[in-house]
């Protein structure tokens, strides 16, 4: 019973966090009022206590409640805060970023890349790609925290059918299906004015203030296979890196 519980939790606490958040969205427990207990919580979700602290753990998380002692859970916002602060202290943690957020895809195609695509890619001028083109999301029912552009080689271009495909990052799901690792990745982090084409989908100005974040992950022998850009507007991204320097032991 315990393997099973083990198996089913990464998605099954999603899934309840998920309609939880709805509810509050929809006005079942109204701000100020208090969410089911965890007992209740369990008997309705067929869920086990753990699988149900997990799942008000991401509630929390989100500003959505807060946990007190004697009383249980209180509504205190029905929309998470947009915005989304990645700190990272490893290249592991930096690797984890999408991990953290839900994609909802909207379109995949094949693409070339040519001038300003192949420059910012840094791939070489008619290189193939596989696209695929989502919204950035902190779960599947908030506001967007960005736009993103998956460009992967068209021999990996499967990663789009998979079940987990919005919520895995893709280098993870190439490293699976194909066996593709990354072996060293690099980051580049500029501003920019909002692309027309995607203000309406992110709900800002054309022209507003906008963060691109480039990520380019590397396989062996220096392979290029996967670039992830990323578009955040104004206020719903920071990244946070932490750094020690490191002493010399006295000779």
């Amino acid at each position: 019973m315990a393997d099973n519980t083990r198996k089913q939790k990464p998605s099954r606490y999603r899934d309840i966090a998920a309609r939880l958040q709805k509810e509050i969205r929809l006005g079942k427990y109204p701000i100020g009022n208090l969410l089911p207990t965890e007992t209740e919580l369990m008997a309705q979700c067929s869920a086990s206590r753990q699988t149900v602290r997990e799942a008000l753990r991401i509630l929390m998380d989100q500003g959505l409640i807060v946990r007190r002692a004697g009383l249980g859970s209180v509504i205190i916002a029905t929309e998470p805060p947009v915005l989304f602060t990645h700190s990272v202290k490893s290249l592991g943690e930096w690797l984890r970023y999408s991990n953290e957020t839900y994609r909802d895809l909207v379109d995949s195609r094949e693409i070339t890349a040519t001038g300003k695509l192949a420059a910012l890619l840094k791939c070489e001028p008619g290189k193939h790609w596989f696209l695929i083109e989502a919204i950035r999301r902190a779960d599947q029912f908030a506001d967007p925290l960005g736009w993103v552009e998956i460009y992967v080689l068209r021999k990996f271009a499967g990663v789009v059918k998979r079940s987990d495909h919005g919520r895995t990052p893709v280098h993870e799901q190439i490293a699976k299906m194909f066996g593709q690792t990354t072996e060293y990745a690099q980051m580049e982090i500029f501003a920019r004015a909002m692309p027309a084409a995607l203000a309406r989908t992110l709900r800002v100005k054309p022209g507003s203030p906008a963060l691109t974040v480039v990520r380019r992950y590397y396989g062996v022998r220096e392979e290029l296979f996967e670039v992830t850009v990323t578009t955040h507007p104004e206020g719903r991204y920071t990244y946070s890196m932490d750094m020690q320097r490191s002493l010399r032991p006295r000779v």
